[in-house]
């Protein structure tokens, strides 16, 4: 089969998964994106193109119809909504499939023309779903039979070098070392005013929290001396293991990559029930899941962790343990082998 990625740019587990397809099952497959020209990552091969900068980008939609002829495409996989615009353009009349890709639970209004050149255009053969909501979300608009889920995999030798180089917590006297990683800054839903209100309550237990990331001024001038703000951080995940647990106090999200960070790293979460999230969390065994907005939620579940010894550690253990038995990048790949052979009737 000769596969097509519509992409600016591929991340560690799509360039893995698309490598994969290429050396396990033997397909041709091709990024093409700008500056992509020359490259080769494993057995894909990379095509250059014009920068896809709107759901209708002439130039792009011109490359990728020239691939397509070129390389006798049979499917195309494009993981974001203007890539995936601009390749039904460019397929018109060629019977090429096309794959679309939707990883956030934002929501579609059907007054909206423009989701009509995408997601909601009949000529998506299928789309992959990130989580479970957002497949069920979908079928309000797209017929179940065109959807499917499958979140995306993570690799506990990704974390070894946190591991073997950890950095230590801005207030080591903690008791209990929590950790918060993530851009809140005018994203309110991230829900860290209620995880410095827990913090608030939790001060005299020896609690403390470490902030990672952008954050409103409101929330720094709030917060109490339990907590510190170390602004936005390229080596995040290192923080993580000399803390006991990882807090995602938000309001919604989709499937939060901190989250498998923080179990590969053998480090316990506290959770919002929330959509998403909590796919990910084993509860009572990984860790503990809490109401949204519920600051006393909160301040309980790290007591009821961190008070009761080798809870933490035990949870530690079980999430890399749930990671390493249920998202590892071989099935992710065999799931896009089975779903890109019954697309095209291979």
């Amino acid at each position: 089969m000769r596969i097509l990625v519509v992409s600016d740019g591929l991340d560690t587990v799509m360039t893995m998964t698309f490598a994969g397809l290429a050396e396990r099952y033997g397909h041709e497959v091709r990024v093409i994106g700008p500056g992509w020209g020359g490259r080769k990552m494993g057995g894909v091969e990379c095509v250059d193109s014009q920068c896809v900068k709107s759901k209708f980008s002439p130039g792009a939609i011109r490359d990728i119809r020239r691939a397509i002829h070129r390389y006798g495409t049979d499917l195309i996989y494009a993981p974001s909504t203007s890539g995936l615009s601009n390749a039904l353009f460019a397929s018109l009349g060629t019977g090429v499939r096309v794959v679309g890709y939707r990883g956030t639970q934002h929501r579609i209004h059907r007054t909206d023309p423009t989701n009509y050149m995408a997601l909601l255009n009949p000529r998506v053969s299928h789309v992959v779903c990130e989580t479970p909501d957002i497949e069920s979300y979908l079928s309000s608009f797209i017929p179940a039979s065109k959807l499917s889920g499958r979140s995306k995999p993570y690799q506990t030798e990704w974390v070894a070098e946190a591991l073997s180089n950890p950095l230590p917590s801005p207030l080591p006297s903690g008791r209990i070392r929590c950790i918060f990683i993530g851009s809140s800054k005018g994203r309110p839903f991230k829900g860290l005013a209620y995880l410095i209100e827990a913090m608030r309550m939790l001060e005299p237990e020896g609690v403390t929290l470490t902030v990672i990331g952008s954050v409103d001024e409101s929330d720094m001038k709030t917060a109490p001396a339990n907590v510190a703000f170390t602004g936005l951080r390229r080596d995040a995940i290192n923080f993580l293991p000399s803390h006991h647990m990882l807090v995602l106090p938000s309001l919604r999200d989709a499937s939060p990559r901190v989250v498998r960070e923080a179990q590969a790293c053998g480090v316990a979460c506290v959770v919002t029930d929330i959509p998403g999230a909590r796919d990910l969390i084993i509860p009572g065994e990984t860790g503990v899941l809490v109401p949204p907005g519920d600051a006393r939620a909160i301040a309980s579940a790290i007591l009821a962790i961190g008070n009761e010894p080798g809870k933490a550690e035990a949870m530690g253990k079980a999430g890399r343990r749930n990671i390493e038995q249920n998202y590892g990048i071989g099935p992710y790949i065999d799931y896009f082998d089975r779903l890109f052979k019954d697309l095209c009737g291979k």
